[in-house]
């Protein structure tokens, strides 16, 4: 087991499995410059040590998951609001091109940018403490297409309006019937099912998990057919039809034994 402290969050690899911790319960995990570069590192240093699943989750018995991004730090009108557009779309955007799994496991409130950042990820996990506003309209914040775009492959058009426009917030049980959260676990049990199911991700074929979710990405923002005669999508559709893994997966269902996967 090998851990980290940073200043606002901390990590753990257990093998190929990371643990990314939201640790700045005193300012209600609310995001900020500092705290998304350390959370890019992180992500970057689960790559390089091909960690395959990573769990995105806060400190135990935290009431506020995310408070989103900080007022504070917002640029004044006038200026130029790109920088932190910027630092937000890069943690966001890390996420997405994470060639592993990445699991928001949330027990307690998500609020404004929060929302952004657990849609960013590939599944969602809750308990019933678990609840979600997104709140631009509430300061007049503009969101560009990539912020709207997360939230529409979540759901349907007129609940993303719903959201948007009212900034209710939403609780857990409704989160889970429109399909926001993939399971609604109790409290007590939501750390054992959320480790029980990165376990068995971690049976999968990492090659082919990491082919599915790049597909998965592009298809909401690119047409089929544009994706389809992607030249870097059909070497890597070559790459895990010739690899390691899909010939010993083969093997493995015909002489009836769990497949040995290697990721290459």
């Amino acid at each position: 087991m090998n851990s980290k402290n940073m200043q606002f969050i901390q990590t753990e690899q257990r093998d190929r499995l990371g643990i990314l911790r939201l640790n700045n319960d005193a300012k209600s995990n609310s995001l900020n410059l500092d705290m998304i570069d350390e959370m890019v590192r992180a992500f970057d240093d689960f790559e390089r040590k091909q960690v395959r699943v990573v769990i995105l989750r806060s400190n135990p018995g935290a009431r506020v998951w995310c408070a989103g991004l900080r007022i504070d730090q917002l640029p004044d009108p006038g200026k130029d609001p790109v920088p932190y557009e910027y630092a937000l779309e890069k943690i966001l955007k890390r996420i997405e091109n994470f060639p592993g799994v990445v699991i928001a496991m949330i027990d307690g409130s998500v609020w404004g940018g929060g929302c952004e950042l657990v849609f960013a990820c590939d599944m969602l996990l809750g308990s019933p403490q678990a609840s979600f506003a997104i709140t631009p309209a509430k300061i007049s914040a503009p969101y560009n297409p990539n912020q709207v775009n997360r939230v529409l492959q979540r759901v349907g058009s007129n609940i993303a309006m719903e959201l948007f426009f009212t900034a209710d917030v939403m609780p857990a049980e409704r989160a889970e019937k429109l399909g926001i959260l993939n399971h609604l676990v109790p409290r007590e049990a939501l750390e054992s099912f959320t480790f029980g199911m990165a376990g068995r991700i971690l049976q999968n074929a990492p090659l082919a998990i990491s082919l599915i979710k790049k597909q998965l990405h592009q298809l909401a923002t690119r047409t089929v057919e544009q994706i389809t005669h992607d030249e870097a999508n059909r070497a890597f559709v070559k790459r895990v039809y010739e690899s390691h893994d899909f010939k010993e997966g083969k093997r493995a269902f015909l002489e009836k034994r769990k497949p040995e996967f290697k990721g290459y």
